[in-house]
Formats: C-alpha cells, structure tokens, sequence
C-alpha cells in the first residue's frame, strides 16, 4: 500500500492529499483497519468530485496492485477514492 502511495507520485506524477489511513469510521472489516488502505480527498490541488482526474487516479491505482477501489459513483464515496490492496 505504501509502495503504491509513492508510485501515484514518482510514477504516474499525481500530487495527492490522504484524508484516512487507518482512522474515521469505516465498517469493522474495512481495510483500513487491516492498514493496507487510504482515502484521496485532493487530487492535484483539486478536491474530488470537483473536477479532479478521479478516474485517472483510480485506474492507476489498479495498475498499482489495489484490488479495491472506490470513487465517485459508489455508495459512500462521492468526495473521496478509496483504494486497498489485499490483505
């Protein structure tokens, strides 16, 4: 998960702002808690859901190994991405 944290930055060249790693609330299975996943409130300067390159970000987080990823258009994510990798 950190690996792909760095490589949003040094590989695909996206300035990113981690709103949750393992703290807020988040259902008692989530993989935060299990530490192997964040959430992206800002997108190079751009709040998500207000025109940042969400979509872009998502499919690089894919690439990236991360089997689990959530943005805009899924329940509960409308102003963040979520992306976690397995357990």
């Amino acid at each position: 998960m950190l690996n792909g944290m760095l490589k949003l930055r040094t590989q695909y060249g996206f300035r990113i702002a981690v709103s949750e790693i393992v703290g807020g609330d988040h259902s008692s299975r989530s993989r935060h808690y299990a530490g192997v996943a964040f959430d992206i409130n800002h997108i190079n300067g751009r709040h998500v859901g207000s025109g940042a390159p969400h979509r872009n970000l998502m499919a690089a987080c894919k690439k990236l190994g991360a089997t689990e990823v959530l943005g805009p258009g899924s329940a509960g994510h409308a102003t963040h991405v979520h992306c976690g990798w397995p357990r």
